[in-house]
This record gives structure tokens, sequence and C-alpha cells, in this order.
């Protein structure tokens, strides 16, 4: 009784695991191979092509970015989706950004 017992449980512990999708963690894609979407609000992480990585909440009047491994800060909006204190900009949102320091050219930047 116990061999049929134990034969179930195995039965139905694969059939269980065969009909649950794989785990999809940020950033991973999802079933259909494809990422999952960018929120609509919240922060977003941005991964830029200098290698700057940046948390950005964009709220209408102005950005909260963190750069990771460097300050954080809050940039005023500037006018048609760019936030900006003189020193540091952005401009976008959703999947795609730019970021600026300085006078350097802006890098492009993807969200996630």
């Amino acid at each position: 009784m116990r061999v049929l017992a134990l034969s179930v449980l195995l039965l139905l512990s694969a059939c269980a695991s065969a009909v649950l999708p794989p785990p999809v963690g940020p950033g991973d894609p999802g079933p259909g191979g494809t990422a999952p979407p960018i929120p609509l609000d919240g922060p977003i992480a941005y991964r830029c092509s200098d290698g700057t990585q940046l948390m950005v909440e964009a709220t209408g009047s102005q950005a909260r970015v963190a750069i990771v491994g460097g300050p954080s800060m809050v940039l005023p909006d500037a006018g048609d989706n760019y936030y900006s204190n003189g020193r540091y900009g952005f401009r976008g949102g959703g999947d795609t950004a730019q970021w600026e320091v300085g006078r350097a050219a802006p890098v492009n930047c993807r969200g996630s």
C-alpha cells in the first residue's frame, strides 16, 4: 500500500510541475519570449549605453533619479518630457530614455 501511495504522490508532483510555467523575474523574458511590460507608474530601472544604471520615477513636475553607486537627486520638469537641474538631465521614459551629465553628449538608456 505504501508503494502505491508513493507512486501516486510522485505522479501528481510530476504532473503539477509540468503544468506550471517557469517563474519570471524582473527583466526575464516571459512565457512568450518577451520581457514583461515597463510599468506605467512607479520607479523604472534603466541601463545606459555607457554602463550607468538609474532608477527613475517621473511624476510630471519632477523626476526622482537614483544613480546606482552614485548620488540621488530630484530633477525639476524642464518641459517636453525633459527633467534637468542644469548639471544632470533625463529625457524620455518608459522603455527608452536619455541621460546626460554636464556638457557630455547624452547617452541612450533602456528601461527594464
